[in-house]
Parts: structure tokens; C-alpha cells; sequence
């Protein structure tokens, strides 16, 4: 670690906060930018020194790649984290024994690794990590105020150092913000928006292994076989019901993380505030696990209210910008956190590299800010009304499966090819996205009707979502990097038809399962417009739902639809399914 002697008056990049966000910064502009000079500030009270617990702890294969491959920590994650098993839900009534409630996850481990982490010991292993690859660091340190430079004007960072008890004024080309919900750029332009006041959370660790296997009877030895080596523990595993979820974790640490996230009109916050509510909420609302943990003393806990925030802006022309939670959050739900910062990160560094070659500008900050925004304000917007109908196990389980479908394409293609930083790409993919999009609103209208409509008569044991027809196929051909604007066309063309499928078989398991008598009125070959459909039968026509803009093509309805314990529906179509 540099003394404090070595710390210069001036550097070309200055990074206010060493959480993960700020570490991985630091690691990537240090790899793809290495005449660089940077500091790295770590802050006061900092959690990686204390061990402390924090949000953050599943990834996904995206922010696994970034992690392992972007900023070079793949021999790191191997040998100290676990590997994660995909994602694991269980839905309904926390009242009924967990072998019980349908299962929406993973029969086996995933093609492409991703980790469950202990973000106190990753923080702390990769500040060790940093210093070895030379990254200068300020320990413990404080930022008292960041005066903005304009027109190209420099940066001044006002620090308090508290070991040492001095003071430094250090000036920088560039100034990130990622010191976590202190948001203090955002807060210091008034460019913050305000938290969504429905979203609330709290989470402890225990010691040992919290195991949902161990809350199922060794007797119940087909629930137990569905899943290969028994190793749902190494999910991310979701105890669903409407208004909110529980988490559970494992950290290889030895701690299980476990986690009660909640929409306040369902939950009231004050219910869970405390250690102490949290385990009787868990009690009244999840008692099966509250058996299994009711008498442990916890390793920490923590709370945090109205979690959700967004912001008008999060990078400048100035060269100024926030990362990691400096930026906005959006859910825990789905893992998107390391996952956007990584997002972030890469925006950041690319701003830079441009800066440097002379190419950075007005429009370059505007674009960027816009897509990292719209990235937040999709999965906030995909993710928060769906908590509604979270216990259904149904509607919410399809809605997943088609949410994980379209993370394995459009994300997962997005972020291993860098889509986002290619003009050429970008404008060659744009038809296919713009289509796509189109129907993913079609789609959450449809997803958010049907959970008002439900007959609830359907339900399920276990589905393996990468037993979903084509999903595997979907997961290897988009987690590919390095691909020409060609593959990526044929790809996404691919994607498109693919999706395009899957929404009408949707449609019909949800027209099944609400008015099956309309069934009758759907046209031979039974292909659909996927942009027109929905569940009011009246606005079938005006929205060309008889009107296809594709060809027909032959519908595989029966294997999924049984999946979800909906195996009559292929008999009472079974004559318009198959294209003529």
C-alpha cells in the first residue's frame, strides 16, 4: 500500500468510494487504461473491515463474467466463493410444507458459472488484490466536498484522512461518485430522485448452513431427487408469496444470508425492523423456516427502508460520474446489482478512453447516462409490479421463465458483445429491438391482467427452467463474446422468433386458464399476431391478434403448457395447433 506520502496533488482519475463498484473501477480502468494514474479513496467506517453484512451477494452469469473475466478475478472466485446453482423459487403460502409449494428453479448447475458471494470478504481480498496490481488507495478516509470543475476546468476532491489527521486537496480530470446511497454528487446538482416509498428490506446472517433441503423430510424422497446431488442449497432460493420474498443465501464463509424483502402496502416495515420482528414476522409468515432458525443467535442484521431510487443523471460532459448504488437501485430481485454496476463501469471507462483520444463529448455523456438510466428504469419497471402476485405460483412462474428467457438473450448478448458502446451495431440490431421491446410491453400488460383473472385451479411440482423448450439453446448462443455484426443479426432474428413463439404460447396457457370457452374462437392454423395479444376479448380485433405479421409456424404448446400442470390445454387445441 503507497504511504501517504506518495499521494499526489493531481490525477487523472479520482474514485470516491471503494465498495465493489469502486473496486472494480479501479480494476478496470487500470487494466484497459494503465497510463492512467488513479486514486482509489476508501471511506470511513468502511463494511469490509468490520466484516459486515451487505446487499450484493448472488450474482448472475453477467456480473460473473464481468467479475471473473472483465476485471480479472476468475482464479479468485474459484477458489474462495461458492459457485451459484441458478435460481430457486417457491411459491404460495409459506403455511404449507415446503415440498409442497410448486418449484420453479434448476435441476442441475448452471452451463456457466456465477458465485454466491460474501461481499465483506470479497471487498476485503480485493483491496488486497488492487495493491498488488499497484492501484493507490487512501485508507479510511473521508470526502468532505468534491468542487465540480466546468469546461474543462479540473475536478477538486477535499479529503479527510483519519488515521493521520490530514488533510488533502487533490485534483483529478475525471471524479467518480461511488460511495454507495450517500449519492453525493447527485445530492450535491439536485439531480436526485426521490426513493420509491413501496420497497423495504431487512437481512441477517447466521452461522452454519440454513439449507431449505433440511426443511423437507428425508421421506419425501422424490422432492428430494428432483434436484441433482440434492444441491438446492447452492441456489439463490426465494420463499415467494404476493408482497414479498425471503431469501436465502450460502456464503462460503460458513454463513447463511437470509433476507425479507416486501412491498410496504402488503408489509408494513415496522414488522421487520429489528432482529427480533424480523423472526417473528418469519414466524407468522414463513413458520417452516422460522423452526429451523428461531433459536440462533444472529451474526449481524440490517434494515433499509424505501431502497428503490433512481436520478436524472449519471455522467456529465464535465467528466463526473456515479457508479454502484452512488448511481440508483432498483430491486434486489433477480441479482441485478453487481450486474449494473458492472453496466456502469464499463460506460465509465469507455468515457474515459474517449476522452482521451478527443472523442468524448455532450452527446457521448447524454447517450451513455440515457441507456445506463433506461437499463434501471426497465428492470425496475419489469421487476415491482410483478410483487403483487409473487405467491402465484402460475402466472408469476411463467412470467419468470419469460423474464429469465429474455435476460439469456437480449442482456446476456448486450453485455458480452458490448452492444451498447457500437454505433454499428447498435443501428444494425435496432428493428429486431425495437420489436422486441414492443412486445415485452404487450407482454407485462398481459402477465399483470392474467394475475388479476387466474382461475387458480393450476398448479405444479417442479419445473426446470432450462428444461424449457429452447431455452438451453437460447443460453449457449448468447453468452458468447466476441461476435461480427452478422452473427449478432442472425442471432437476434433467431431470439425474435423464438419469443415470438413463446408469447403466444403464453397467451393461450392464459386464455386457458381464464376463459377457456374463448378458446373456441381463436382461427385454424393456430397462429396469432404476438403484438395483439391480451385478455379482453373485445380489443382481440382491433389489436390485429387474427392478424400475423409472420408466417405460421407450428406451436409447441403441450411441453411447456405441462409443465406448469396445464396438460389439458393441448387436447382442447391440439386441432389448431399444428401449421397448415
Amino acid at each position: 500500500m503507497p504511504t501517504v506520502n506518495t499521494v499526489k496533488d493531481e490525477y487523472d482519475v479520482v474514485i470516491c468510494g471503494a465498495g465493489i463498484a469502486g473496486l472494480t473501477l479501479a480494476r478496470q480502468i487500470t487494466r484497459e487504461i494503465p497510463d492512467a494514474s488513479l486514486l482509489l479513496i476508501e471511506g470511513l467506517g468502511d463494511k469490509s473491515r468490520t466484516g459486515a453484512i451487505q446487499v450484493g451477494e448472488s450474482t448472475v452469469e453477467i456480473s460473473a463474467n464481468y467479475l471473473a473475466n472483465v476485471v480479472g478475478l476468475r482464479d479468485y472466485l474459484e477458489a474462495t466463493h461458492y459457485h451459484k446453482w441458478g435460481f430457486r423459487f417457491f411459491f404460495g403460502n409459506g403455511h404449507m410444507p415446503l415440498h409442497e409449494r410448486p418449484e420453479l428453479g434448476t435441476g442441475h448447475a448452471s452451463p456457466l458459472n456465477s458465485y454466491q458471494l460474501d461481499r465483506a470478504l470479497l471487498e476485503k481480498d480485493v483491496k488486497r488484490l488492487n495493491r498488488e496490481m499497484g492501484i493507490q488507495m487512501l485508507e479510511e478516509s473521508k470526502v468532505e466536498d468534491i468542487q465540480l470543475g466546468e469546461d474543462g476546468e479540473l475536478h477538486e476532491v477535499c479529503i479527510f484522512q483519519k488515521g493521520t489527521n490530514q488533510r488533502y486537496t487533490i485534483k483529478c480530470r475525471w471524479v467518480i461518485d461511488a460511495m454507495g446511497r450517500r449519492r453525493f454528487i447527485q445530492r450535491k446538482l439536485n439531480i436526485a430522485e426521490p426513493h420509491n416509498e413501496l420497497y423495504s428490506s431487512s437481512w441477517f446472517r447466521l452461522k452454519g448452513r440454513i439449507d431449505v433441503t433440511d426443511l423437507v423430510p428425508q421421506s419425501e424422497t422424490e422432492w428430494h431427487s428432483r434436484v441433482e446431488g440434492n444441491n438446492r442449497y447452492y441456489s439463490t432460493n426465494h420463499l415467494m408469496d404476493n408482497g414479498r420474498w425471503v431469501w436465502l443465501i450460502p456464503l462460503a464463509s460458513g454463513h447463511t444470508s437470509i433476507g425479507i424483502v416486501v412491498r410496504e402496502d402488503f408489509f408494513p416495515f415496522h414488522e421487520f425492523n429489528t432482529y427480533e420482528r424480523a423472526i417473528q414476522w418469519l414466524h407468522k409468515h414463513e413458520p417452516v423456516l422460522w423452526e429451523c432458525i428461531h433459536d440462533l443467535d444472529p451474526v449481524d442484521f440490517q434494515c433499509l427502508r424505501h431502497y428503490s431510487y433512481n436520478a436524472r443523471q449519471v455522467y456529465s460532459k464535465d467528466r463526473w460520474a456515479c457508479t454502484g448504488d452512488a448511481a440508483v437501485f432498483s430491486d434486489p430481485f433477480l441479482s441485478p446489482g453487481i450486474d449494473q454496476a458492472g453496466f456502469g463501469n464499463t460506460l465509465i471507462t469507455e468515457m474515459i478512453k474517449r476522452d482521451r483520444a478527443n472523442q468524448f463529448n455532450a452527446g457521448v455523456a447524454d447517450a451513455f447516462s440515457e441507456t445506463f438510466l433506461a437499463f434501471h428504469n426497465g428492470t425496475a419497471w419489469i421487476t415491482q409490479p410483478a410483487y403483487a402476485y409473487y405467491g402465484d405460483g402460475l402466472v408469476c412462474g411463467v412470467k419468470l421463465v419469460w423474464d429469465i428467457m429474455r435476460g439469456f438473450s437480449l442482456n446476456a448478448s448486450a453485455r458480452f458483445n458490448h452492444i451498447y458502446l457500437d454505433d454499428q451495431k447498435n443501428q444494425a440490431l435496432q428493428p429486431i429491438l425495437s420489436r422486441l421491446f414492443v412486445l415485452t410491453l404487450r407482454m407485462e400488460k398481459l402477465f399483470k391482467a392474467w394475475s388479476r383473472m387466474t382461475s387458480k385451479k393450476y398448479t405444479y411440482g417442479f419445473v426446470n427452467y432450462f428444461a424449457v423448450p429452447g431455452m438451453l439453446d437460447l443460453y449457449h448462443r448468447n453468452f458468447r463474446s466476441g461476435k461480427s455484426v452478422e452473427e449478432l443479426l442472425e442471432d437476434h432474428q433467431k431470439t425474435l422468433v423464438y419469443i415470438e413463439e413463446m408469447a403466444q404460447i403464453i397467451f393461450l396457457m392464459a386464455v386457458a386458464d381464464t376463459m377457456p370457452d374463448k378458446l373456441s374462437q381463436l382461427p385454424s392454423p393456430l397462429w396469432l399476431n404476438a403484438w395483439g395479444v391480451g385478455l379482453d376479448p373485445k380489443r382481440w380485433k382491433a389489436d390485429k391478434l387474427f392478424v400475423p405479421t409472420s408466417q405460421p409456424r407450428t406451436l409447441k404448446i403441450a411441453e411447456f403448457a405441462s409443465m406448469f400442470g396445464m396438460t389439458e390445454l393441448a387436447d382442447l387445441v391440439n386441432d389448431r395447433v399444428m401449421a397448415k
